[in-house]
């Protein structure tokens, strides 16, 4: 299967600039046949959209989901998107990786778990679970950013026998709070592959060195960083649990 991890400048946002952008990307890896499409950490509003302007966190789908949903189901991919959402359950706000199947539909969700708790992220409340969610052939299991950093979760997900552990990020890699070798770890503590879906920029966070990475049996295969705008593009060997590729297949956009 063909993997698609789009390393994008959207952590400023607004969301009506980001989802135009998700979906011009989406259609330039379903060309090179992508099969799964990954997202960074709220790709779709931003990550700072909560600083800087009014925004009501909406029930997903809202509008702008609903149009990423459409564009799962017409090119038949799955995409795992990095949103803010609200509970219809609670009425609290998450952090979010929502993961819309091949008929558009959304088919399971996690939560982020851990947060500095600064002002980009004091509007979101904190999930408390760990489960792979079933996409076809593969389970797959979902930590965003930070909760990487805390081995438990790796090695429930092992645990609960997910195929891979993918983890849409905002995580620079310099300074004290950088990710260090946690991806890393997090792939010897489960016996999985991790990859790992960063993003570029450099607005209210330096992001211009923020690494995306393929990591397998602890042992980093390849990653790529850069101030452009890449979709990053790779073969998976679902029967060996290996990757294909030697390096990333790097698509402008």
């Amino acid at each position: 299967m063909k993997i698609a991890l789009l390393h994008m400048d959207l952590s400023d946002g607004p969301e009506e600039r980001n989802v135009k952008l998700l979906g011009e990307a989406i259609d330039i890896v379903v060309k090179k046949g992508a099969d799964w499409i990954i997202t960074p950490e709220t790709a779709l509003q931003g990550y700072y959209f909560a600083m800087d302007r009014e925004y009501d966190v909406q029930v997903q789908p809202g509008s702008s989901v609903k149009a990423l949903c459409d564009k799962a189901r017409n090119h038949g991919v799955t995409i795992f998107l990095g949103c803010a959402e609200r509970s219809a359950d609670d009425g609290k706000c998450y952090n979010s990786c929502l993961v819309i199947g091949p008929d558009g539909e959304i088919i399971g969700r996690h939560w982020k778990m851990h947060s500095h708790g600064g002002a980009s992220e004091a509007w979101a409340s904190l999930g408390d679970s760990v489960d792979y969610v079933e996409c076809g052939e593969m389970k797959a299991g979902i930590l965003i950013c930070a909760d990487s950093w805390f081995m438990e979760h790796s090695r429930e997900l092992k645990e609960k026998k997910a195929d891979v552990i993918m983890i849409p990020a905002l995580w620079p890699p310099a300074g004290e709070c950088g990710p260090g070798d946690c991806w890393e770890r997090c792939s010897r503590e489960s016996g999985l592959p991790v990859w790992v879906c960063n993003q570029t920029g450099n607005g209210i966070l330096d992001l211009s060195k923020a690494e995306s990475a393929v990591i397998v049996d602890g042992e980093r295969k390849f990653s790529y960083s850069g101030i452009e705008q890449a979709a990053l593009v790779f073969d998976w060997d679902t029967v060996n649990r290996k990757t294909e590729s030697t390096d990333f297949d790097v698509i402008p956009v």
